[in-house]
């Protein structure tokens, strides 16, 4: 087979987060209760995890953080739930003037942080949204657990639902959570005053709206001086700055004068980005609603967008149109040119969000094509942190009957793996249902 004919793979990196994890010694016990086997992640990496962190027991406490992110697990449900396990220190029961708030963690293409707050007598805790923008609402689901060393049936819980995060409110939580005297007597607590709680979060969805004032424009569609461009301002989602315009007499780019509405991304053009969304204009029994969206955001940010079938007066009320956006998701992009036949001149590489690379290799031997994914750049990471990584894969090939280009996506997706700066890389193996006989077609 010659390069010419080598596949090309679309690496969706989605929800890149790093989990900071500071020298702290792991106190075996603390999983022996954790709750039921159907919610513990059992990925063979948090055996590793227990024993890498266990070797650096003789670390100063003092110079820890009070709450470490340990682990994080994904329940792979419909809610898209993730479970972050942080081991607290006993500085947020002992030092209660101390700033008891975890290093930030990403969910949901949002920041996020823990903290606690403590008198000599009551333990509360709050999830705090560290970038909320203005005009948007972050809604989700959360629990905190306090986990407890004797049984999960003991377990203490406190949860929220539909819990809206903005710029006016961007902490939920208690603050009489615990007695602390109950932390050391109901068995939370070890001798050392440390303790496990999990943080489960789901059913993440933000939301932005925004009012865009319609001055009177002609319905003519005669002359470029007419092609307007009506935009709201502008929203955070996924460390990407978007916003949304509607172009009452389409766009200059398009023959047809029907009103076209985009959603624009304003950051991060190293990338595309694959986006889904739903955008509702105006209220009442008049509003457009343009269900929900999938659709690829290019490296000028420039998206396709959806028509309506009506015009813009029409949905208008009092001067003033109401956007309703719905944000999914937002994942980069990047593309790796793959040679199917052994060449070591020759690796196909691509880069993420974080400018890291990644290379891809074939795998030929197979009755099926395989992939395999190396992270390039693993010395990055940063010492005594690891990096969580997910990702989709497609391979990009020609219809063996259309001929028409389609996405195939690799079996068992979403892949995801742990990453440590002086770890070694075995490369995470990707399957496909894609024969290697039809390879040379792609």
């Amino acid at each position: 087979m010659q390069d010419r004919a080598a596949p090309h793979i679309t690496l969706c990196v989605k929800d890149v987060f790093k989990n900071h994890f500071t020298e702290e010694r792991v106190i075996s016990r603390h999983f022996c209760n954790l709750r039921p086997p159907q919610s513990i992640d059992i990925n063979p990496f948090n055996f590793w995890l227990s024993r890498h962190l266990k070797h650096l027991g003789g670390c100063r406490t003092e110079k820890l953080a009070m709450a470490l992110l340990y682990r994080f697990s994904r329940l792979n449900d419909r809610s898209n739930t993730g479970v972050f396990t942080f081991i607290v220190t006993r500085s947020v029961t002992r030092d209660v003037h101390r700033d008891a708030t975890t290093k930030d963690f990403v969910f949901g293409y949002h920041r996020w942080a823990v903290s606690f707050t403590r008198t000599e007598k009551i333990l509360g805790v709050y999830l705090i949204l560290r970038n909320p923008s203005e005009d948007t609402k972050c809604y989700v689901d959360y629990t905190f657990t306090l986990l407890n060393r004797e049984h999960f049936s003991k377990n203490e819980v406190y949860p929220q639902k539909n819990a809206c995060f903005s710029v006016e409110e961007p902490a939920h939580g208690t603050s009489k959570w615990m007695l602390m005297s109950d932390l050391k007597s109901r068995r939370f607590t070890d001798e050392n005053w440390e303790f496990l709680m999990e943080l489960s979060i789901s059913n993440a969805m933000t939301v932005f709206e925004g009012l865009v004032k319609i001055p009177h424009v002609p319905h003519s569609s005669s002359g470029h001086k007419n092609r307007v461009k009506l935009e709201t301002s502008y929203f955070t989602f996924g460390n990407f700055e978007w916003n949304v315009s509607i172009l009452p007499h389409g766009d200059e780019a398009d023959t047809s004068t029907r009103p076209r509405v985009l959603l624009n991304r304003l950051t991060g053009f190293d990338h595309q980005c694959r986006v889904m969304y739903r955008v509702i204009l105006g209220e009442g029994e008049r509003k457009i609603d343009s269900g929900l969206l999938d659709q690829i955001s290019d490296m000028s940010g420039r998206i396709r967008g959806f028509s309506l079938r009506c015009q813009v007066p029409d949905i208008v009320r009092r001067t003033v149109l109401r956007v309703h956006t719905e944000m999914m998701c937002a994942n980069t992009i990047s593309e790796a040119k793959v040679p199917t036949t052994r060449d070591p001149n020759s690796t196909a590489n691509c880069y993420d969000r974080d400018k890291q690379g990644w290379c891809v290799e074939a795998d030929m031997e197979c009755e099926f094509l395989r992939l395999k994914l190396f992270y390039s750049d693993m010395h990055n990471v940063p010492r005594n942190h690891l990096r969580s990584v997910s990702w989709n894969a497609y391979v990009i090939r020609d219809h063996p009957s259309t001929g028409t280009k389609e996405s195939v996506i690799v079996m068992n997706a979403p892949h995801n793996s742990y990453y440590v700066q002086d770890g070694v890389d075995m490369g995470v193996i990707m399957e496909t249902n894609i024969p290697v006989r039809q390879v040379s077609m792609i």
